[in-house]
């Protein structure tokens, strides 16, 4: 019971790559991206006059979406269907 390298690459250009998916990888990708610069994010959200956690969650989302949409644009240009 193999994959074929068909299948793969039906699979890449198929639900997995939807709008929604990005958004889950780049979801996943953001928070492992503020993990892993928590300290400075940390250090310069104290500078900034809104409360730290606010600003914090803020630059996540921001970080979030922006990944988000390179990810999408990403895929939709490198995972198009050449045969339409």
């Amino acid at each position: 019971m193999g994959v074929s390298s068909k299948q793969v690459v039906g699979w890449l250009r198929g639900p997995a790559t939807g709008n929604s998916a990005m958004g889950v990888y780049g979801l996943v990708t953001a928070m492992v991206a503020l993990f892993v610069t928590y300290s400075t994010v940390a250090t310069i959200a104290v500078a900034i006059p809104l409360l730290s956690t606010t600003a914090i969650v803020l630059t996540g989302l921001v970080v979030w979406v922006v990944l988000w949409a390179a990810l999408d644009v990403a895929a939709s240009y490198f995972l198009r269907d050449t045969q339409a």
